[in-house]
């Protein structure tokens, strides 16, 4: 009898803990759901936020501390130890348009009857274009002509056109759109313009260099001129261009042998001064002078990188005449005006015309100012006669 009693006992205390298990088992939803309300309050969800937070601002400081290392650290001993980095950003003779052709002249938009022809510089060949005077080439067109390379070489000297030899500036090549514009303008003027591409641009031979730059323009107004006859020669840069031609027009006038004018599109003073105000050298306006001069331009001029343009304008002997837009963005205009004032403190024959932010012609477009055939014209003709040549 107790032993069935103390089996009913234990059968009795099962069955109670199985019912408290079932409720436990059935509270379990609702056990959870107050838990979850305990432990997701508002807070919790700020304390998120603030988390999220702070990890965007890590990878800030991080993303900071990189840009700094870059700019502070990694960019000035790159340029110091390889200056010929900075110097092919100078140069930029490896931006090109793909697929031009650089043997059908009017391909590129080039309105007067032309030739493109090679010359022999010392690293190879030099592409050269030789577009004619308008009106000659309308009256080839109206007779039905079409002359061979050989007689439009000859009309240099057979005809009374002055001639123009345009050196372009840095990147692409002589057969960049604006570039060709301005060939159509001085064609229009009825001047012969000859324009090449330096070693390194365009489908000239070699790489480029401050001193190749120059002999290869040389190699051109050698030839240029002994095909001239006594028709008046004037030298053309444009940007960088205004650097090789204002060195080589120095050297000619050293020599003696001067062209009859140079002509300055968008020129600056100096190598410092016109790679500090460059937009790419923004990353570097940190430094003080000095250690501009040391860190950038020094290691520049131990390659023979130098684009002293204030220096070289002490010799020369023949007018120039420089063009600057007010809004130029690559040369800012106050390094055209230094450029000024050095060569009339130096009694140079030099005319200065600026034009108006208004106008809008920024770097390269000079050559749509309505004004512009009238100014060159005149300065054309008063290089003529100073030489004795006719205009």
């Amino acid at each position: 009898m107790r032993r069935n009693n103390g089996i009913n006992n234990i059968e009795e205390a099962e069955a109670s803990v199985s019912l408290r298990s079932r409720q436990l088992v059935s509270d379990g939803t609702e056990t959870r759901k107050v838990d979850q309300e305990i432990e997701d309050p508002p807070l919790v969800r700020q304390i998120g936020i603030i988390n999220c937070l702070i990890r965007f601002l890590k990878i800030c400081a991080f993303m900071t501390a990189l840009i700094f290392l870059v700019v502070v650290v990694i960019i000035p001993l790159l340029l110091y130890f390889c200056p010929q980095c900075m110097q092919q950003l100078f140069f930029l003779n490896f931006r090109r348009m793909p697929l031009t052709d650089y043997e059908n002249v009017s391909s590129n938009g080039v309105r007067a009857m032309a030739r493109s022809f090679k010359l022999r510089g010392d690293q190879g060949k030099i592409g050269v274009w030789h577009m004619l005077p308008s009106k000659l080439s309308m009256r080839y067109r109206e007779n039905g002509l079409r002359p061979s390379d050989e007689e439009i070489e000859e009309t240099m000297s057979k005809e009374q056109h002055s001639i123009v030899l345009y050196a372009h500036g840095n990147s692409f090549d002589r057969t960049i759109s604006h570039r060709c514009e301005l060939y159509n303008v001085l064609s229009d003027m009825d001047y012969h313009v000859v324009a090449f591409d330096y070693r390194g641009y365009g489908d000239s031979d070699g790489n480029p260099s401050e001193a190749g730059l120059v002999n290869d323009t040389r190699v051109v107004f050698d030839y240029v001129k002994q095909k001239a006859g006594n028709n008046s020669l004037v030298v053309w840069g444009h940007s960088m261009g205004t650097g090789v031609s204002t060195k080589l027009v120095s050297d000619l006038s050293q020599e003696g042998s001067p062209p009859a004018g140079l002509i300055l599109e968008s020129p600056f003073n100096n190598l410092h001064d016109v790679i500090s105000h460059h937009p790419f050298s923004l990353p570097l306006r940190w430094m003080p002078d000095s250690m501009f001069q040391e860190i950038v331009i020094n290691p520049l001029y131990s390659i023979g990188l130098h684009m002293d343009l204030d220096k070289w304008i002490a010799n020369i002997t023949c007018p120039i005449l420089m063009l600057h837009a007010a809004d130029d963005h690559v040369i800012p205009v106050k390094l055209a005006r230094l450029l000024k004032e050095r060569a009339l403190a130096l009694e140079k024959n030099v005319e200065y015309v600026e034009f108006d932010v208004k106008r809008e012609f920024r770097h390269k477009f000079i050559y749509k100012a309505d004004e512009l055939p009238a100014l060159v014209m005149n300065f054309m003709h008063k290089c003529a006669v100073l030489k004795g040549q006719p205009s």
